[in-house]
């Protein structure tokens, strides 16, 4: 009797199709896993420069004696804020290129945005009622910024915050 070791040519193909088929499904789910977590890279991002905006604006808001602009009952692209401080009068919170700016007095502006991301848009609103402290609302767009225009990297948020002035606000 004569046992045959070697595999045939229809074997080989199906062993070739099953290794091919198993290979493109697992280099599929790391590219998917891959694109997954550099989304969530850019999201947190955005959530992170976010965060740290309306905290240190929040901060600001509420050393203040007074809101300069807008006027009550107005909106603004620009918050400029009324200090107690003379090195801190006035603290103005602007957007400049796609950056979130605050420059105190007459020191230099400071981004409280990264290079990592663009600000779209920002509304300050003024809902300041006669005898009363103050109160702003803040609403702005953030991006991650994408000049490649990789989908993986296309994130956007929109934030909504309102602040009130301490009374006596403080510096």
């Amino acid at each position: 009797m004569r046992s045959n070791k070697g595999v045939s040519l229809i074997e080989f193909l199906i062993y070739i199709s099953l290794i091919g088929f198993t290979l493109t499904l697992m280099i599929g789910f790391l590219w998917e896993t891959i694109r997954t977590n550099i989304k969530g890279r850019a999201l947190q991002e955005v959530q992170e420069n976010i965060r740290f905006a309306v905290i240190k604006i929040g901060q600001e808001v509420k050393k203040a004696t007074g809101i300069n602009s807008p006027l009550p009952g107005e909106s603004g692209e620009v918050l400029s804020l009324s200090m107690s401080s003379p090195e801190a009068d006035p603290t103005v919170i602007e957007l400049v290129d796609g950056k979130l700016r605050i420059r105190k007095g007459t020191s230099s502006p400071q981004e409280l945005t990264s290079e990592t991301v663009k600000v779209k848009s920002i509304q300050f609103s003024n809902f300041s009622y006669p005898d009363t402290p103050g109160t702003i609302r803040l609403e702005m767009v953030v991006e991650y910024y994408n000049p490649s225009r990789r989908v993986e990297y296309q994130t956007s948020l929109r934030a909504k915050s309102t602040f009130s002035l301490v009374p006596g606000g403080a510096d």
